[in-house]
């Protein structure tokens, strides 16, 4: 089983348990998110599935996976043929935030998020961190249903070379439930 799969099963196990606790009723928030990072100047796609559950009355524990896929436009011959360069990218990352809210369908929030994860591509793989802080809101649709929208900016830094790096602003919106 992949890493990335192995914590999406946690992921999972994790949000059924700390519901299964009803300490607070609609304490959790679970998204599936789709959008678009910069990455040295190209635009490339991502997936992004978070798990949130708010503390209190404002604050915000979560964790969540993410998925970019990289291709750029050279390839690469070996052997006789042709490869494109392609390179994914999964993380998992821990993030701590505050939610603010605005009337009964508003609920903007700011978060700080760290995490790693793994760089794969050309055959390779490489260690790498995920830092970064994300501005976003939830405009619900109803009751439990919502619309998320994020704007985050995130630094991928290798954790053999911490002088390797790179920063990538990303714009992501989806779908959540609140339980």
């Amino acid at each position: 089983m992949k890493p990335f799969s192995i914590f999406l099963l946690v992921l999972l196990l994790f949000s059924l348990g700390l519901s299964a606790e009803g300490s607070s009723p609609k304490a959790n928030y679970i998204d599936l998110r789709l959008g678009a990072v910069q990455v040295e100047n190209k635009t490339q796609p991502l997936g992004l599935v978070s798990y949130e559950r708010i503390l209190g009355e404002s604050f915000l524990i979560g964790l969540s996976a993410q998925y970019v896929r990289i291709q750029s436009g050279k390839e690469e011959n070996r052997f006789g043929f042709a490869r494109s360069a392609e390179i994914s990218v999964a993380t998992a990352f821990l993030s701590l935030g505050y939610q603010f809210t605005i009337g009964t369908n508003w609920k903007p929030y700011i978060r700080l998020l760290g995490g790693g994860g793994q760089l794969t591509g050309f055959g390779r793989g490489a260690d790498l961190w995920q830092y970064g802080i994300g501005l976003g809101t939830r405009y619900f649709m109803t009751e439990t249903v919502y619309l998320n929208l994020e704007l985050s900016g995130s630094r991928y830094q290798f954790r053999e070379n911490n002088k390797l790096y790179t920063d990538a602003p990303q714009l992501n919106l989806g779908i959540g439930y609140h339980f």
